[in-house]
């Protein structure tokens, strides 16, 4: 959308990113040589619990970026991020 701002979070462990009602727009994960499991967001401001939003297997050390097409995802609450360890995140929002 023309006139969006978007902003970006990052973190390095499990956290409440967003605090408020956004729009998931992108993640970029990082990960380092060994790092396995899941990276999931949930639609929540203080918890792993609610909505599952979007859920990132880790595959190889590097980074990915992953594009939400459209308008993004709508998280209502805010965005809780699970993250395993050896493993970085950056978030965008609008």
């Amino acid at each position: 959308m023309v006139g969006s701002e978007v902003t970006s979070f990052h973190s390095n462990t499990s956290a409440a990113m967003v605090t408020r009602r956004c729009r998931l727009q992108a993640v970029i994960p990082t990960y380092e040589s060994g790092a396995s499991g899941t990276i999931t967001v949930h639609d929540n401001d203080s918890s792993a619990s609610g909505k599952l939003l979007l859920e990132i297997d880790l595959t190889t050390q590097g980074s990915d970026e992953v594009y939400i097409p459209g308008d993004g995802i709508l998280a209502k609450k805010g965005l809780y991020v699970t993250i395993p360890s050896q493993t970085k995140v950056t978030v965008f929002v609008e």
